[in-house]
């Protein structure tokens, strides 16, 4: 059998469909181009961290002794230890996991049980998703400044006494 002859719209159509993969074609070259241009920025970054750290591990490794965990600091450096920073680090996190982990699903227990619907507990509800979706870091420099340089500004404008 023969072909048949095409009629002039679907020759229109046929041409519009072999423009639109050579744009597609061009679009993805250059697609190709900037995720190469894209890992070779996050490979300059990635092989200086690498770098870095190993020039830190290189130095550093050496120094790490027995001696080093189980002193306590010290004003000469080859006697100073971290064994009071470890010990308070530890002791922190465990406080903070025996009070944290029974307040916060006892909290959370309550409000979606037993607490009455009411506008208190929508903003509270509120608050915690909005706690959810920030970084502690943002909070931490929140308390940093509010606690911290405004106790100093105020200290620093109080009368003596």
């Amino acid at each position: 059998m023969s072909a048949l002859p095409q009629s002039a719209p679907a020759a229109s159509a046929h041409k519009d469909v072999l423009t639109i993969r050579a744009l597609i074609a061009k679009h993805k070259r250059w697609d190709y181009i900037f995720g190469l241009l894209g890992l070779l920025a996050l490979m300059i970054g990635v092989l200086t961290f690498a770098a870095l750290f190993a020039e830190m591990a290189i130095q550093g490794i050496p120094r790490l002794n027995p001696d080093f965990f189980t002193n306590f600091p010290s004003r000469r450096p080859e006697q100073a230890g971290i064994l009071s920073a470890w010990v308070g680090s530890t002791l922190v996190m465990i406080v903070t996991a025996v009070v944290a982990v029974p307040l916060g699903v006892g909290a959370g227990v309550y409000l979606e049980e037993y607490a009455a619907k009411n506008w208190v507990t929508d903003i509270i509800e509120i608050n915690i998703t909005n706690l959810a979706g920030v970084p502690s870091i943002v909070y931490g420099l929140l308390a940093l400044g509010l606690f911290v340089y405004h106790s100093a500004s105020a200290r620093a404008f109080s009368p003596p006494g």
